[in-house]
Protein backbone atom coordinates (compact mmCIF):
# COMPACT_ATOMS: atom_id res chain seq x y z
CA UNK A 1 0.00 0.00 0.00
CA UNK A 2 1.09 3.48 -0.73
CA UNK A 3 1.97 5.62 1.95
CA UNK A 4 0.35 8.55 0.73
CA UNK A 5 -2.85 5.87 0.43
CA UNK A 6 -2.06 4.26 4.00
CA UNK A 7 -2.19 8.45 5.41
CA UNK A 8 -5.79 8.99 3.40
CA UNK A 9 -6.79 5.90 5.44
CA UNK A 10 -6.03 6.69 8.35
CA UNK A 11 -7.26 10.17 8.17
CA UNK A 12 -10.34 8.78 7.20
CA UNK A 13 -10.62 7.01 10.11
CA UNK A 14 -9.25 9.66 12.22
CA UNK A 15 -12.44 11.32 10.97
CA UNK A 16 -14.63 8.86 12.11
CA UNK A 17 -13.45 8.46 15.27
CA UNK A 18 -13.39 12.26 16.08
CA UNK A 19 -16.95 12.74 14.79
CA UNK A 20 -18.07 10.03 17.46
CA UNK A 21 -17.06 12.06 20.10
CA UNK A 22 -19.65 14.79 20.34
CA UNK A 23 -22.59 11.84 19.56
CA UNK A 24 -20.51 10.48 22.96
CA UNK A 25 -21.40 14.19 24.66
CA UNK A 26 -24.69 14.91 23.04
CA UNK A 27 -26.26 11.50 23.93
CA UNK A 28 -25.44 12.39 28.07
CA UNK A 29 -28.20 13.31 29.95
CA UNK A 30 -27.78 16.95 31.47
CA UNK A 31 -27.52 15.81 34.89
CA UNK A 32 -23.82 14.96 33.87
CA UNK A 33 -22.04 17.81 34.57
CA UNK A 34 -19.38 19.21 31.52
CA UNK A 35 -16.61 19.23 33.62
CA UNK A 36 -17.57 15.00 34.42
CA UNK A 37 -17.34 15.02 30.23
CA UNK A 38 -13.94 16.28 30.02
CA UNK A 39 -12.80 14.37 33.30
CA UNK A 40 -13.30 11.23 31.03
CA UNK A 41 -12.02 12.43 27.89
CA UNK A 42 -8.68 13.78 29.76
CA UNK A 43 -8.19 10.83 31.79
CA UNK A 44 -8.65 7.67 29.01
CA UNK A 45 -6.46 9.74 26.66
CA UNK A 46 -3.73 10.19 29.62
CA UNK A 47 -3.73 6.30 30.19
CA UNK A 48 -3.63 5.25 26.49
CA UNK A 49 -1.21 7.87 25.56
CA UNK A 50 1.21 6.95 28.67
CA UNK A 51 0.91 2.98 27.50
CA UNK A 52 1.71 3.87 23.88
CA UNK A 53 4.52 5.70 24.73
CA UNK A 54 5.88 3.19 27.11
CA UNK A 55 5.04 -0.02 24.86
CA UNK A 56 7.27 2.37 22.31
CA UNK A 57 10.10 3.35 24.44
CA UNK A 58 9.50 6.90 24.43
CA UNK A 59 10.18 9.39 26.96
CA UNK A 60 7.33 12.08 28.34
CA UNK A 61 9.78 14.02 29.84
CA UNK A 62 8.64 17.75 28.12
CA UNK A 63 11.00 19.30 25.86
CA UNK A 64 9.16 22.67 25.71
CA UNK A 65 6.98 23.31 28.91
CA UNK A 66 5.75 26.39 28.23
CA UNK A 67 4.07 25.23 24.51
CA UNK A 68 3.07 22.31 25.61
CA UNK A 69 1.41 23.96 28.61
CA UNK A 70 -0.45 26.47 25.80
CA UNK A 71 -1.08 23.46 23.73
CA UNK A 72 -3.53 22.17 26.55
CA UNK A 73 -4.73 25.04 27.97
CA UNK A 74 -5.96 26.57 24.90
CA UNK A 75 -7.28 22.98 23.49
CA UNK A 76 -8.30 22.14 26.86
CA UNK A 77 -10.83 25.92 26.67
CA UNK A 78 -11.89 24.65 23.50
CA UNK A 79 -12.67 21.11 24.13
CA UNK A 80 -15.05 22.73 26.99
CA UNK A 81 -16.53 25.23 25.16
CA UNK A 82 -17.33 22.46 22.51
CA UNK A 83 -18.75 20.22 25.13
CA UNK A 84 -21.39 22.73 26.07
CA UNK A 85 -21.67 24.30 22.52
CA UNK A 86 -22.85 20.27 21.63
CA UNK A 87 -25.72 20.98 24.33
CA UNK A 88 -27.42 23.76 22.60
CA UNK A 89 -26.70 23.00 18.60
CA UNK A 90 -27.82 20.07 16.60
CA UNK A 91 -24.72 18.09 16.18
CA UNK A 92 -24.37 18.89 12.34
CA UNK A 93 -24.30 22.47 13.76
CA UNK A 94 -21.55 22.35 16.01
CA UNK A 95 -19.26 20.32 13.88
CA UNK A 96 -19.27 22.24 10.92
CA UNK A 97 -18.43 25.66 13.03
CA UNK A 98 -16.11 23.66 15.19
CA UNK A 99 -14.47 23.10 11.49
CA UNK A 100 -13.69 26.16 11.17
CA UNK A 101 -10.35 25.67 13.51
CA UNK A 102 -8.01 24.75 10.25
CA UNK A 103 -8.10 28.73 8.93
CA UNK A 104 -7.53 29.69 12.47
CA UNK A 105 -4.84 27.60 12.31
CA UNK A 106 -3.51 29.76 8.92
CA UNK A 107 -4.34 33.10 10.24
CA UNK A 108 -2.70 32.23 13.54
CA UNK A 109 0.39 30.56 11.59
CA UNK A 110 0.83 33.87 9.53
CA UNK A 111 0.36 36.01 12.56
CA UNK A 112 3.28 34.06 14.92
CA UNK A 113 4.87 31.61 12.94
CA UNK A 114 6.03 33.91 9.96
CA UNK A 115 3.81 31.61 7.42
CA UNK A 116 2.79 33.41 4.01
CA UNK A 117 -1.11 33.32 4.08
CA UNK A 118 -1.78 33.43 0.17
CA UNK A 119 -5.01 35.34 -1.36
CA UNK A 120 -6.87 32.37 -2.63
CA UNK A 121 -6.54 31.01 1.40
CA UNK A 122 -7.99 34.66 2.55
CA UNK A 123 -10.92 34.07 0.00
CA UNK A 124 -11.43 30.40 1.42
CA UNK A 125 -11.87 31.90 5.03
CA UNK A 126 -13.98 34.74 3.94
CA UNK A 127 -16.29 31.96 2.02
CA UNK A 128 -16.17 29.39 5.37
CA UNK A 129 -17.21 32.39 7.37
CA UNK A 130 -20.03 32.68 4.93
CA UNK A 131 -20.97 29.16 5.75
CA UNK A 132 -21.05 29.64 9.56
CA UNK A 133 -22.90 33.12 9.40
CA UNK A 134 -25.72 31.35 7.28
CA UNK A 135 -25.64 28.47 9.65
CA UNK A 136 -26.47 30.21 12.55
CA UNK A 137 -28.42 32.82 11.11
CA UNK A 138 -30.91 34.93 13.76
CA UNK A 139 -33.44 32.50 14.59
CA UNK A 140 -31.50 29.17 12.93
CA UNK A 141 -30.17 28.82 16.75
CA UNK A 142 -32.28 29.48 19.78
CA UNK A 143 -29.42 30.59 22.12
CA UNK A 144 -27.11 32.59 21.04
CA UNK A 145 -24.39 31.49 24.09
CA UNK A 146 -24.33 28.24 22.43
CA UNK A 147 -23.00 29.87 18.59
CA UNK A 148 -20.54 32.11 20.59
CA UNK A 149 -18.95 29.22 22.40
CA UNK A 150 -19.05 27.17 19.19
CA UNK A 151 -16.89 29.68 17.42
CA UNK A 152 -14.99 30.18 20.46
CA UNK A 153 -14.15 26.95 20.63
CA UNK A 154 -12.91 26.91 16.96
CA UNK A 155 -10.44 29.94 17.82
CA UNK A 156 -8.92 28.34 21.05
CA UNK A 157 -8.72 25.28 18.68
CA UNK A 158 -7.02 27.09 16.02
CA UNK A 159 -4.81 28.44 18.31
CA UNK A 160 -3.90 25.17 20.12
CA UNK A 161 -3.25 23.79 16.60
CA UNK A 162 -0.55 26.33 16.05
CA UNK A 163 0.99 25.58 19.31
CA UNK A 164 1.10 22.25 17.99
CA UNK A 165 2.87 23.06 14.68
CA UNK A 166 5.34 24.35 16.47
CA UNK A 167 5.74 21.96 19.11
CA UNK A 168 6.78 19.19 16.28
CA UNK A 169 10.92 20.27 16.79
CA UNK A 170 10.43 19.86 20.93
CA UNK A 171 8.52 16.79 21.52
CA UNK A 172 7.14 13.31 20.35
CA UNK A 173 3.30 13.01 19.46
CA UNK A 174 2.48 10.11 22.06
CA UNK A 175 4.06 12.84 24.40
CA UNK A 176 2.08 15.53 23.31
CA UNK A 177 -1.05 13.64 23.85
CA UNK A 178 -0.20 12.41 27.18
CA UNK A 179 0.33 15.78 28.59
CA UNK A 180 -2.34 17.38 26.91
CA UNK A 181 -4.77 14.49 28.46
CA UNK A 182 -2.76 15.04 31.84
CA UNK A 183 -3.46 18.57 31.83
CA UNK A 184 -6.81 18.40 31.10
CA UNK A 185 -7.87 15.99 33.31
CA UNK A 186 -6.14 18.52 35.99
CA UNK A 187 -8.49 21.46 34.51
CA UNK A 188 -11.54 19.05 34.83
CA UNK A 189 -11.80 17.94 38.49
CA UNK A 190 -12.15 21.31 39.57
CA UNK A 191 -15.05 21.96 37.24
CA UNK A 192 -16.70 18.65 38.47
CA UNK A 193 -16.66 19.09 42.06
CA UNK A 194 -18.15 22.72 41.62
CA UNK A 195 -20.55 21.08 39.06
CA UNK A 196 -21.53 18.62 41.64
CA UNK A 197 -20.45 15.86 39.53
CA UNK A 198 -22.80 12.67 39.52
CA UNK A 199 -22.07 9.27 39.41
CA UNK A 200 -23.17 7.72 36.34
CA UNK A 201 -25.31 4.40 36.04
CA UNK A 202 -23.81 1.95 33.39
CA UNK A 203 -25.07 3.30 30.07
CA UNK A 204 -23.67 6.82 31.19
CA UNK A 205 -20.43 5.45 31.92
CA UNK A 206 -20.54 3.67 28.54
CA UNK A 207 -20.88 6.96 26.59
CA UNK A 208 -18.25 8.75 28.72
CA UNK A 209 -15.70 6.31 28.51
CA UNK A 210 -16.86 6.05 24.47
CA UNK A 211 -15.77 9.73 24.62
CA UNK A 212 -12.27 9.16 26.01
CA UNK A 213 -11.60 6.16 24.21
CA UNK A 214 -13.25 7.49 20.60
CA UNK A 215 -11.25 11.15 21.20
CA UNK A 216 -7.65 9.64 22.00
CA UNK A 217 -8.07 6.80 19.25
CA UNK A 218 -9.25 9.91 16.43
CA UNK A 219 -5.54 11.70 17.68
CA UNK A 220 -3.73 9.02 17.12
CA UNK A 221 -4.78 7.85 13.57
CA UNK A 222 -4.48 12.06 12.91
CA UNK A 223 -0.71 11.42 14.11
CA UNK A 224 -0.04 8.64 12.11
CA UNK A 225 -1.52 10.10 9.54
CA UNK A 226 0.80 13.01 9.41
CA UNK A 227 3.86 10.66 9.64
CA UNK A 228 2.83 8.97 5.95
CA UNK A 229 2.06 11.89 3.99
CA UNK A 230 2.65 16.07 4.37
CA UNK A 231 -0.63 17.43 6.58
CA UNK A 232 -1.56 19.33 3.39
CA UNK A 233 -2.09 16.00 1.71
CA UNK A 234 -4.63 14.39 4.32
CA UNK A 235 -5.91 17.21 5.99
CA UNK A 236 -8.81 17.40 3.52
CA UNK A 237 -10.17 14.34 4.81
CA UNK A 238 -10.69 16.06 8.30
CA UNK A 239 -13.77 17.58 6.79
CA UNK A 240 -15.55 14.22 6.29
CA UNK A 241 -16.58 14.63 10.33
CA UNK A 242 -19.11 17.19 8.90
CA UNK A 243 -20.82 14.14 6.77
CA UNK A 244 -20.68 11.85 9.29
CA UNK A 245 -22.09 14.45 11.97
CA UNK A 246 -24.91 14.80 9.19
CA UNK A 247 -25.30 10.98 9.49
CA UNK A 248 -25.36 10.33 13.03
CA UNK A 249 -27.68 12.81 13.18
CA UNK A 250 -30.14 11.29 11.05
CA UNK A 251 -29.41 7.60 12.70
CA UNK A 252 -29.71 8.39 16.22
CA UNK A 253 -32.13 11.60 16.64
CA UNK A 254 -34.02 11.25 13.50
CA UNK A 255 -33.02 14.88 12.63
CA UNK A 256 -32.48 16.07 9.12
CA UNK A 257 -30.09 19.31 9.11
CA UNK A 258 -32.02 22.54 8.00
CA UNK A 259 -31.93 23.85 4.65
CA UNK A 260 -29.44 26.49 5.76
CA UNK A 261 -27.15 24.05 8.09
CA UNK A 262 -26.53 22.21 4.44
CA UNK A 263 -25.85 25.05 2.27
CA UNK A 264 -23.39 26.37 5.61
CA UNK A 265 -21.37 23.25 5.80
CA UNK A 266 -21.52 22.72 1.95
CA UNK A 267 -19.83 26.36 1.74
CA UNK A 268 -17.35 25.27 4.68
CA UNK A 269 -16.69 22.07 2.54
CA UNK A 270 -15.66 23.97 -0.28
CA UNK A 271 -13.72 26.11 1.62
CA UNK A 272 -11.69 23.65 3.02
CA UNK A 273 -11.00 22.08 -0.51
CA UNK A 274 -9.68 25.74 -1.73
CA UNK A 275 -7.42 25.78 1.20
CA UNK A 276 -6.23 22.28 0.50
CA UNK A 277 -5.93 22.62 -3.57
CA UNK A 278 -4.10 26.18 -3.30
CA UNK A 279 -1.25 24.31 -1.07
CA UNK A 280 -0.66 21.80 -4.23
CA UNK A 281 -1.06 24.92 -6.81
CA UNK A 282 2.18 27.30 -7.30
CA UNK A 283 2.73 30.11 -5.07
CA UNK A 284 0.60 33.11 -6.14
CA UNK A 285 0.41 36.48 -4.26
CA UNK A 286 0.56 36.35 -0.69
CA UNK A 287 0.09 38.21 2.92
CA UNK A 288 2.39 38.13 5.26
CA UNK A 289 1.75 39.64 8.83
Amino acid sequence: MKESTRAALLMISAALCLSLVPVMVKALPPEIPVGEKLLFRGAVGAVVAWAAARRRGIPLFPGSPSLLLARAMLGGTAMLFYFVAIEGLTLAQAVTVNRLSPFFVAIFAAAFLGERLRVVQVAAIALAFLGVAIILRPGEVPAGRYALLALGSAVLAGGAHTALRALRRHDRPEAVVFWFSAIITLMAVPLTIVGGGKLPDRPETLFLLGNGVFGVTGQLLMTAAYRYAPGGEVAMYGYLSVVYSVVWQLAFWGVLPSVSTVLGATLVLTAGWINWKCKHEPQGRSYHF
